[in-house]
C-alpha cells in the first residue's frame, strides 16, 4: 500500500509538457531548472469537447497536448493576433507588436518597447 502511495505522488507531481511538434518531456516536481509552468483552466461546451477529442484522436495524441499546441500555434501566428487585437482590443496602450528575433521566435512588445 505505501508503495502505491508513493508512485501516486510521484505521479501526481510529474508534469507532462508538450514541447514542439508533439515531443512529450517529463518534469518532475522541483527539477523544472528555474522555469515556470503556468496553468490555464479553461471550459469547453459540448461541441468544442467533442472536435478537440476527435482531432486529439486523429492525430494519436491527449487532448491536453493538442489544446497547449492549439494555444502554442495560436500565440505565435501574427495574423491571428493581429485579427483579435483589431476586434477586441480597446485600449490602444496595451496592444502588443510581434517582432521576429531572427531566431524563429516571436517576441511579444507592448507598445513598442521590450518590457524583459
Amino acid at each position: 500500500m505505501r508503495a502505491f502511495r508513493n508512485n501516486v505522488t510521484r505521479l501526481a507531481l510529474s508534469i507532462v509538457m508538450t514541447i514542439g511538434k508533439g515531443i512529450c518531456a517529463l518534469i518532475e516536481g522541483k527539477g523544472l531548472g528555474g522555469k515556470k509552468i503556468h496553468r490555464v483552466n479553461v471550459s469547453l461546451t459540448n461541441k468544442q469537447a467533442f472536435k478537440l477529442n476527435r482531432l486529439a484522436n486523429a492525430c494519436n495524441m491527449k487532448p491536453t497536448a493538442l489544446a497547449g499546441m492549439l494555444i502554442d500555434l495560436s500565440l505565435n501566428n501574427v495574423e491571428l493576433v493581429d485579427r483579435l487585437q483589431q476586434e477586441y482590443c480597446t485600449q490602444t496602450s496595451y496592444r502588443v507588436v510581434l517582432v521576429n528575433n531572427g531566431g524563429g521566435e516571436l517576441v511579444y512588445l507592448l507598445n513598442g518597447r521590450e518590457d524583459g
